[in-house]
């Protein structure tokens, strides 16, 4: 009875942490270039298959019970690579990818891959996202021309007939293509997160029943049938 608490508990913990996931979801919904994630759980037993596989330092697991079977519930991104829908903005900061491939993008050492390409020129002349990080160009920052410059569909800076530099893409193909005055909306469904959420909380819910179920239950075997 108590391994049935403990199971049904843990089904709690794991659907709150989805529950988190969805909203999270559903609030960047309309960030550019943001990619969907899920809570994904598998047996124990998978996990010791899977132990010699590295696991990202990024990713922080989670032990616990579902269907009297320990599981580990680890949060991945789902549709990595799935594109959103590409909108036109007309601003030259503006950039979409289109295919496979992300910016790339520094602060402070540390380096990070991205698809939201809505840039803006910092205070030092580079071209770096809103956040302050600077966009990497095959030489690293790019001190962006003074007048009229464009950026081609592989990358290049264009500056009265010469090519600068080239914007870097991490993990691009040969139909990689960058669109300028372009952005990436996110991949993210409402409706389906919706939808998510509501069967999640459903899950939730009867996994309460049980826990409340069962506490009534010890209380009578302690209680109750003490006595008999």
């Amino acid at each position: 009875m108590i391994k049935a608490l403990h199971t049904a508990a843990s089904g709690m913990v794991a659907q709150s942490i989805k529950q988190d996931v969805i909203a999270n979801n559903i609030a960047n919904s309309q960030t550019p270039g943001f990619k969907r994630e899920r809570v994904v759980s598998c047996s124990f037993d998978q996990i010791l298959q899977q132990a010699s596989v590295k696991v990202s330092p990024s990713i922080d697991p989670y032990f616990s019970a579902s269907m009297a079977q320990p599981t580990r519930i680890n949060l991945q991104s789902a549709d990595n690579f799935s594109e959103g829908p590409i909108r036109q903005t007309g601003s030259d900061l503006h950039f979409a990818i289109e295919g496979e491939g992300s910016f790339e993008v520094t602060s402070d050492g540390t380096v990070r891959q991205t698809r939201n390409g809505s840039f803006m020129i910092d205070a030092d002349g580079e071209l770096a996202t809103t956040d302050g990080e600077k966009v990497q160009c095959r030489s690293g920052a790019i001190q962006m021309p003074m007048g009229k410059w464009s950026v081609s569909e592989n990358g290049s800076i264009v500056s009265d007939g010469s090519e600068v530099d080239q914007i870097k893409i991490t993990g691009a193909s040969q139909s990689t293509r960058i669109i300028q005055g372009s952005l990436e909306g996110s991949n993210v469904n409402v409706i389906r997160e919706m939808a998510d959420m509501i069967t999640n909380l459903r899950s939730y819910e009867a996994n309460q029943k049980v826990v409340a179920s069962i506490d009534n239950t010890l209380d009578k075997i302690i209680n109750e049938v003490g006595r008999v």
